[in-house]
């Protein structure tokens, strides 16, 4: 059966999957969600909410390392005012901050690393300087006095994922688009390749079929996309920090109503999402601590896992595969990040218009030709 007379079926409801259906919606086209739900948690769900280019731009991205932080430096721009349009449409805050963001070093090699991470971001035109522990403390007086430098990024901001999706699902159903929960568990074929079958057994069919799916899907490109576990804490603690604070070993994001979250651990291949491992946590603890002193033995108001979709290269898959199916997969850590520029450039793909950025760096084609999607 068609999807229920829709004509473009995104599968997967993480925020990549929202905010291209929304940015479709408002181009006039007929779409469905397909979200797994719980089954299949999103990894936006354990996100920090970190909008911060600046701190993504180096060696680990390999060939499209600068198309990866351009799609950034793009999308960070459009937050703003993406953020304000969703809180006013939906009554929903999101807790945007534009607070800028610290990057902190403890010794010369520290800060020699966070200078070339300046010196590549400002060779692009972003807004990165390296300052010293003093002006760090100036800016963030809870900062420890072991501090000798920081990468500050001013124009890098920050939400609340959880908040987001919040916003997006209640835009969505303004938009009378329908999110279906359901876990697909494969696509068909030669002519029945717009088809696809959930594991409750039913049947679908959509013109056209967008894979914004997971790490664990089981429908991502074989080998291409596979789960990076984070683990992360959020903690009790009112304005102790006001911006977020990149410390060795820990990242602090303060929250609405006095949350403040600490990650990530990072660790390719594992399949649990349940577990949390009291050492990475406390490994977390020590290390924000480090940074900021005030947070030792604040209480902990939750513990968390989710897996990250990793990439050989770290870079997004935007385009189209060999079957005519449109990708939006692999963002890593940078989901939220990238999602306003991400949804309008795979929305004006998608309906035959040309996008805003060059999607080319992104292609499925950039990986061994000889792999199938």
């Amino acid at each position: 059966m068609k999807a229920k007379g829709f004509d473009i079926a995104i599968i997967g409801g993480g925020v990549i999957g929202l905010t291209l259906a929304r940015a479709l919606a408002d181009r006039g086209a007929t779409t469905a969600v397909v979200d797994a739900g719980p089954v299949l948690p999103q990894a936006t769900h354990a996100a920090a909410g970190m909008l911060a280019p600046s701190f993504e731009y180096g060696e680990e991205f390999g060939g499209p390392a600068e198309a990866v932080y351009r799609l950034g430096a793009l999308s960070l721009a459009m937050w703003k005012d993406y953020a304000a349009a969703l809180e006013e449409e939906t009554g929903v805050f999101v807790d945007y901050r534009g607070d800028g963001a610290l990057g902190l070093s403890y010794r010369d090699a520290q800060t020699e690393l966070l200078a070339e991470q300046a010196a590549r971001v400002t060779s692009l035109g972003g807004a990165a300087e390296m300052i010293s522990g003093d002006e760090a403390r100036e800016l963030e007086p809870a900062l420890s006095a072991d501090i000798v430098a920081a990468l500050h990024a001013p124009k890098d901001t920050q939400v609340d994922p959880r908040r987001v999706m919040a916003a997006l699902a209640a835009s969505l159903e303004k938009r009378q688009v329908e999110i279906i929960k359901a876990r697909v568990l494969s696509f068909g074929d030669g002519e029945a390749s717009r088809q696809f079958v959930s594991v409750e057994g039913d049947a679908y069919e959509a013109e056209t079929i967008v894979l914004a799916a997971g790490a664990v899907s089981g429908l991502t490109p074989m080998g291409l996309v596979y789960p990076v576990k984070g683990e992360a804490t959020a903690i009790a603690s009112e304005g102790v920090i006001t911006r977020v604070v990149r410390a060795p070993g820990a990242y602090i994001c303060p929250k609405a109503e006095g949350r403040l979250v600490i990650g990530a651990t990072e660790e390719i291949g594992p399949l649990d999402h349940h577990s949390v491992s009291p050492a990475a946590i406390a490994g977390l603890r020590a290390n924000a601590a480090r940074a900021v002193p005030a947070l030792e033995g604040a209480e902990e108001l939750e513990r968390w896992a989710g897996l990250r979709p990793g990439t050989p290269d770290g870079a997004p898959i935007m385009g189209q595969d060999e079957k005519g199916r449109f990708l939006a997969l692999g963002h890593f850590r940078n989901g939220i990040l990238h999602a306003p520029a991400a949804a309008q450039a795979m929305a004006a793909l998608i309906l035959g218009e040309t996008p805003p950025i060059d999607l080319a760096p992104f292609s499925k084609s950039r990986f061994s030709s000889g792999r199938d999607g």
